[in-house]
């Protein structure tokens, strides 16, 4: 267990977990992803498995994702996202 201080958090301490890191993504036919051109090009394999997320339709900020699983040539194993209502491209560990 973690001793409590008795001091309140300051400004910028506390940061997001499991926030989306944005990408530069080579599309291929149909709009797949080919290569991640972060830190160096690196192809897309495989794409392992895909699936659609479309939510909080009715808000004023909804969701429509399409999510890859993929593995890159050098063997890393990642999960990206194509922001379909801001045209980008994230990944997002799970």
């Amino acid at each position: 267990m973690v001793e409590d201080t008795g001091k309140a958090p300051r400004t910028g301490t506390l940061k997001r977990v499991n926030e989306p890191e944005p990408l530069s993504i080579i599309e291929g036919a149909g709009g797949l992803p080919e290569a991640l051109e972060n830190r160096g090009r690196r192809r897309i394999a495989a794409i392992e498995d895909s699936w659609r997320i479309d939510d909080e339709w009715w808000r004023s900020s909804p969701v429509s994702r399409i999510y890859y699983a993929v593995t890159l040539s050098t063997g890393q194993r990642l999960v990206i996202y194509k922001d379909q209502i801001k045209n980008c491209w994230y990944r997002q560990e799970y």
